[in-house]
């Protein structure tokens, strides 16, 4: 499920160029309001890359500007113009739409969701640690946004971006694939199991124990399938398979309303009547159910 950003990795030792970057015409900005990135109209989803010149024609602020990398010719850089910016602009540059990631339905190559979530993630971190954690003083952003230094002389403390570790599960008995329903879920919306992983815990542990804890089930053979970030906020989901003990399902309440087995036919069967509707097409956890039914052959 992994692919490359396309993004060069960054310079250590360059990383505070921020007006060099913003003078430099290669220069390509992914812009924000909140939780929407301005995204191209036309299929395939890909974000808009606003240049230097179109920026100050809108006089917009790109002060603020967090460092990507470097993506083909130059600098590559994103900023959240805020939900109260001026939404004049948006008709004029921005040759397409903001949308939220988290609605969007169509699918996403993997290289530009990486590079989205990063962004994504980024800019919610830095909104996150404007005031340090440790004594509520103002924070400084450094190294181009992927460091936040507390203003306090007494406190000081660096603050890194964090990403928060989820296990996603696609549990299996034979020929069968449990699907659970959240209570927050679309109507007919079923999905794998999946939780965060504690402090202390191994990935294979925190399988374990969600499956254990949401459905009632004891697994084994945990396999690593593959991962995706899920910037909602700092999220990346980690995914397994692991194989069922037996299939009696006790579910928790608190974290489900429903849990089935499935066979392949029983998916298609309500796919197609509508009683069923699998995750978005750009989740991991839409991969997993797909790569499952493909094992069939078919």
């Amino acid at each position: 499920m992994s692919e490359e950003s396309g993004l060069q990795d960054r310079d250590a030792q360059e990383v505070d160029r921020r007006d060099e970057w913003l003078r430099d015409p290669q220069t390509r900005f992914i812009l924000f309001r909140g939780d929407r990135a301005l995204l191209e109209t036309d299929l395939p989803i890909r974000p808009v890359l606003i240049t230097p010149a179109e920026a100050a024609s809108q006089r917009l602020d790109f002060r603020d500007a967090v460092h990507l990398g470097v993506y083909e010719a130059g600098p590559l850089l994103t900023v959240d113009l805020g939900e109260a910016a001026d939404e004049a602009c948006e008709e004029d540059l921005l040759r397409g739409t903001f949308r939220r990631l988290r609605t969007i339905q169509e699918p996403v190559d993997h290289a530009t969701w990486e590079l989205l979530s990063r962004a994504s993630a980024l800019l919610a971190w830095n909104r996150q640690y404007a005031a340090c954690p440790v004594c509520g003083s103002v924070t400084i952003a450094q190294n181009g946004g992927t460091l936040r230094v507390c203003s306090n002389a007494a406190c000081g403390r660096d603050h890194h971006p964090r990403t928060d570790p989820t296990v996603i599960v696609r549990v299996v008995s034979g020929e069968k694939c449990l699907l659970g329903r959240q209570p927050q879920f679309a109507p007919g919306l079923r999905s794998v199991i999946a939780g965060f992983v504690e402090p202390g815990e191994t990935l294979e542990g925190a399988v374990r124990r969600e499956v254990e804890e949401e459905v009632g089930i004891v697994v084994e053979r945990v396999a690593y399938l593959g991962s995706q970030p899920w910037p909602f906020p700092m999220n990346l989901m980690i995914a397994f398979e692991a194989h069922a003990e037996d299939e009696a399902i006790r579910i928790d309440t608190q974290e489900l309303e429903a849990a089935d087995w499935y066979t392949r036919d029983r998916v298609k069967e309500e796919v197609s009547a509508g009683a069923l509707v699998l995750p978005s097409r750009k989740s991991i956890a839409r991969w997993m159910i797909d790569t499952w039914l493909e094992d069939l052959g078919d």
